[in-house]
């Protein structure tokens, strides 16, 4: 009888030949427009669900020394003192290691803490987890900021980052570059640090991050898109009329190199075509 570790490592084995093969023969459409992005000079903020999401996201972000991380402590299907503790600990350990400012919610009956973060701080960009996504509590994140937000007399650059599901083809894309030592630093860290998050497939994500950069002369780009306050609320608002019929099925391709990326297209110029 084969044992579960074994199962495990050949199920790993299966997927990362999988995303080879993918990245290397399935053809994935490039982005056409996109710039370099700097925000070296800013004060920067991350909205973070989930500890690991920031570094997902936004490593390159974080190497800048001039951010500041709000982590919402959720916990996805595991809420339990252990496992909250775990996770709190692991971001601390990064946050340590690489040397940005951390806040930790605790403030889950209205986020005063977040509000109050806003108002005391000099804070140009915010980068928020992108809303076409199946997990919810990453959606969560967009509902509650977005309420905090309107009712705040500031207006910040809103930037949106993604974690399993890429940025739709028709955004402007805003890009940090990332070569091979990049890449292998933020997986070496992640492998390092987030040893509770045995199974996340942070090859997969960054091959993600190679196709983000096909067409181009990078090796792989960490992508951002900016939208407007509006542009937010219409996209917030058709996300979650449609997560039951659009949007959720989504975990079922991420395992698609390319799938998932064709997926997340068309999601968006449904959204388009709405208006």
């Amino acid at each position: 009888m084969i044992s579960k570790q074994l199962k495990n490592k050949l199920r790993r084995y299966k997927y990362l030949l999988k995303w080879y093969l993918q990245y290397h023969f399935q053809k994935v459409e490039s982005y056409k427009n996109r710039k370099p992005f700097d925000v070296s000079e800013s004060q920067n903020l991350v909205l973070v669900p989930h500890a690991d999401d920031e570094w997902i996201g936004n490593s390159q972000l974080l190497l800048k020394k001039n951010t500041i991380v709000y982590y919402f402590q959720f916990l996805g299907n595991n809420y339990n003192e252990t496992n909250k503790t775990v996770r709190r600990n692991e971001l601390i350990e990064l946050k340590n290691k690489i040397g940005f400012e951390l806040v930790v919610s605790n403030s889950y009956e209205d986020y005063s803490d977040l509000k109050e973060l806003l108002n005391n701080k000099s804070i140009s960009n915010i980068f928020i987890p992108f809303p076409i996504d199946w997990h919810k509590e990453h959606i969560k994140v967009n509902t509650i900021f977005h309420h905090i937000l309107s009712g705040l007399q500031i207006k910040p650059n809103l930037f949106f980052y993604h974690i399993s599901v890429p940025l739709p083809i028709d955004f402007e894309i805003n890009y940090m570059q990332m070569d091979k030592s990049d890449l292998h630093f933020k997986q070496t860290i992640f492998a390092d640090i987030y040893k509770s998050q045995y199974n996340t497939p942070i090859k997969r994500l960054n091959y993600q991050l190679r196709l983000n950069a096909k067409g181009s002369e990078c090796y792989a780009t960490e992508n951002f898109v900016e939208l407007s306050f509006e542009e937010w609320t219409d996209l917030l608002n058709f996300v979650n009329d449609n997560y039951d019929t659009k949007i959720k099925e989504l975990i079922y391709y991420i395992d698609d190199l390319g799938k998932i990326r064709e997926k997340s297209n068309q999601i968006y110029r449904d959204w388009k075509n709405n208006n």
